[in-house]
């Protein structure tokens, strides 16, 4: 018999980097299923005539080279990252911290505490203490919102500032969220870098990964959908191994089975437990936390913009007098190859506080054109995409994690539906990555 199987199971950043640490140790045989016809999944981008339009991440790194993305990405391998800058992989930081547009004001912050001085006293005094009171883990049985949190120590013009972040990084507001979450979130982001943006994009990061896969013999297959996970007794051709894993290529009618000693799930975990066969137990409590778990959607505009415009900026913009728009970033102004040249791309988020979706873009639309007076003399609408169903922006809501462990030995999960506690985007997918490939690791050699 030979090395053990590991299959992944979506190819998204978080199914990747999974495969990339699992291939690096040289002890595992791993092949990737993905059922789409491109890698990368919501983490990457198509080419728009020279624009690189996302297809859900902004090009933005939101802790830059300070997060656990950037540990994971860009770290030594000795630390235990995958050391992709060997294949081109880097990050670029934005020209600001943060910025905000607000009664046709902007203004800049090189620094997280150059915002300060946009703000009371009050909000300079009382934000140490939020930045050292302990919220690593979660505070239990919450009933307090982040937002009624704050609002005892923070004015409504800071937090509104904070919230316009919220609603741009995770599509949430602070009312939607437990107060410890919040608090983590704000931490993270205080003590972190400022944001970087990718090289070349969310795809730079996608194509280091496809290296480093290919480098180290692992197979990613587009096109192939899981159709079920059976024990590996099921089938004659699967039996010396632990899972027995129905694999159908786009276009065929018929499922081939593949062998496998470990699943790392990149999928959602709905579509985890529709794959999963009744051989296996699942305990009701997590079927009922999936069930009753709403995925998180959200609408985002992509601009062309000339190099006329006012805002020379590559930093996240904050529009916090917004009800529905977050905020806006222009990347091009960290890397001007995501846009022809001479041009600039703006990409913006909105969460979606309504079901009707094509009423929430005209309404979003609606918020852009009034809040950003030069938009329409400098801007063309390149796109807008909305995300919900089974291409959310979140699959589960921050502060809501789902589980990684849904206690079957060997199967793990990854993906923006795990998240670290109060780890955002990216940051939250990388910073449960090499917990779940260690456990899917241990019981393949054990």
């Amino acid at each position: 018999m030979g090395k053990p199987k590991a299959i992944v199971i979506g190819a998204g950043v978080g199914g990747l980097s999974s495969a990339a640490k699992m291939a690096q140790s040289g002890g595992f045989e791993v092949s990737v299923f993905e059922r789409m016809s491109f890698a990368g999944g919501r983490f990457t981008q198509h080419d728009h005539d020279g624009y690189q339009i996302p297809t859900g991440a902004v090009h933005m790194i939101p802790h830059g080279k300070k997060g656990p993305f950037a540990d994971l990405i860009l770290g030594s391998k000795a630390k235990g990252g995958l050391d992709l800058g060997r294949h081109g992989v880097d990050f670029l930081p934005t020209s600001h911290f943060a910025c905000r547009l607000s009664d046709g004001k902007y203004q800049t912050a090189k620094s997280a505490y150059g915002i300060l001085p946009w703000f009371s006293a009050k909000d300079a005094l009382n934000l140490p203490s939020l930045l050292a009171k302990g919220a690593k883990r979660p505070w239990g049985d919450e009933t307090v919102d982040g937002r009624t949190f704050l609002e005892r120590r923070f004015s409504d013009d800071f937090i509104d500032f904070l919230d316009a972040f919220s609603n741009f990084a995770v599509s949430l507001r602070f009312d939607q969220m437990p107060a410890s979450t919040v608090v983590r979130m704000l931490q993270n982001s205080f003590w972190s870098d400022r944001p970087h943006v990718p090289k070349g994009g969310c795809k730079g990061v996608i194509d280091g990964l496809r290296a480093d896969l290919r480098e180290n013999g692992a197979r990613v297959k587009l096109s192939h959908e899981v159709t079920e996970i059976l024990p590996g007794s099921a089938e004659e051709s699967t039996k010396e191994h632990r899972f027995c894993v129905g694999v159908r290529r786009r276009g065929r009618d018929e499922a081939s089975w593949v062998g496998a000693d470990a699943i790392v799930h990149n999928g959602g975990h709905p579509n985890l437990l529709k794959a999963l066969s009744d051989d296996f137990e699942v305990a009701e409590g997590v079927r009922e936390q999936v069930r009753d778990t709403q995925a998180v959607g959200g609408i985002g505009f992509c601009f062309a913009l000339d190099d006329d415009i006012p805002v020379r900026s590559s930093g996240v913009t904050m529009l916090p007098s917004l009800e529905r728009v977050g905020g806006f970033v222009i990347p091009t102004f960290s890397d001007p190859s995501l846009a022809p040249e001479g041009k600039h791309l703006m990409v913006t988020h909105q969460f979606v506080p309504d079901a009707a979706v094509k009423s929430e873009i005209d309404k979003g639309r609606e918020d852009l054109y009034e809040a950003i007076p030069w938009l329409a003399d400098h801007g063309e609408e390149l796109c807008v995409h909305t995300y919900h169903r089974n291409w959310p922006c979140n699959r589960a809501p921050q502060g809501a994690e789902l589980p990684m462990d849904v206690g079957i030995e060997g199967i793990r999960c990854v993906g923006d539906g795990v998240k670290g506690h109060g780890w955002m985007m990216v940051e939250g997918i990388a910073s449960n990555v090499p917990h779940a490939v260690s456990q899917v690791s241990d019981s393949m050699l054990g």
